[in-house]
């Protein structure tokens, strides 16, 4: 119940650490915070059911921009998610990014590009400048900088058309792990001073369940909240959380699984984001 409120209104006041604590050693801590990965998993099933609803319906789909119905929409959600949350920084943070993205939608641009991150993160930026320095922003852009440039590289990919549709599916959940993992841990081991070794196995076990069962059983039961059936729809959303803490709960206490590090030097995070960034924006030989 602690968790289920800590992951729809941001209040954590009901955690005991001992969960917190499991989950930060297992690398799934993020779970927590209404950041970016809730943000985006409510507002792309929110995007995605009503897309696909409208679509049902030929009379509409085949006269009306039903794409955009639904990135307004979606939109609309992310803004009450953000009122309902209290708007702390990082779910601030979250939809903007969002925002831009389904701004791009209306506006017939491509959503989802390293441009769009860059919107997003001055956007940020001019709001709030001292986030700069914060470790959730760092990990955030971080992440979502090398999500948008290892799968567009991977766009045009020969051997990705010979994957099957439902391999395609696994794989992005298998790249998409590694890539926000392998990008974040330099800041999170640079802040925190401790590298998770199974972070990848416990993202792997736990963040297809918050998408696939936790959010969409949130919105559901918004939804069905008036009606006084929401109970039914958090019975689900409980399988999930346990599932979550259950997985927290055995890898955190894997032998080994928390590695501490030495605080670097301050230029030390400069120079590997000047870095990250020169692989993924520099064209050509010289990258």
């Amino acid at each position: 119940g602690a968790f289920a409120a800590a992951v729809l209104t941001g209040d954590r006041s009901g955690l005991e650490q001992g969960p917190i604590e499991a989950m930060r050693d297992s690398n799934i801590a993020h779970l927590l915070a209404i950041s970016g990965l809730h943000m985006g998993l409510l507002t792309g099933f929110v995007y995605t059911a009503l897309r696909f609803g409208l679509a049902l319906i030929p009379s509409l789909a085949l006269r009306h921009p039903i794409r955009k119905w639904a990135a307004a929409t979606a939109l609309v959600a992310g803004a009450f998610y953000l009122a309902l949350s209290g708007g702390n920084v990082a779910t601030e943070r979250a939809f903007i990014q969002v925002a831009v993205m389904f701004t791009a939608v209306l506006l017939d641009r491509r959503a989802i590009t390293l441009r769009s991150v860059a919107i997003a993160a001055l956007i940020v930026l001019l709001h709030r400048p001292e986030t700069l320095m914060s470790p959730g922003f760092q990990m955030s852009f971080a992440a979502m900088a090398a999500l948008v440039g290892v799968f567009g590289a991977l766009r045009g990919a020969p051997w990705m058309a010979k994957v099957p549709k439902w391999g395609k599916g696994v794989l992005a959940l298998v790249i998409s792990s590694v890539v926000a993992g392998a990008a974040t841990a330099p800041f999170a081991a640079a802040h925190f001073n401790q590298i998770a070794v199974y972070g990848l196995l416990a993202n792997l076990l736990t963040v297809p369940v918050m998408g696939s069962v936790v959010i969409p059983a949130a919105v559901l039961a918004a939804l069905l909240w008036p009606l006084g059936l929401s109970p039914l729809v958090f019975t689900v959303m409980e399988w999930g959380l346990r599932w979550i803490l259950a997985v927290a709960e055995r890898v955190s206490t894997l032998p080994g699984a928390v590695t501490p590090v030495a605080a670097p030097p301050g230029w030390v995070i400069g120079a590997v984001a000047l870095g990250a960034l020169m692989v993924l924006i520099w064209q050509g030989r010289a990258r």
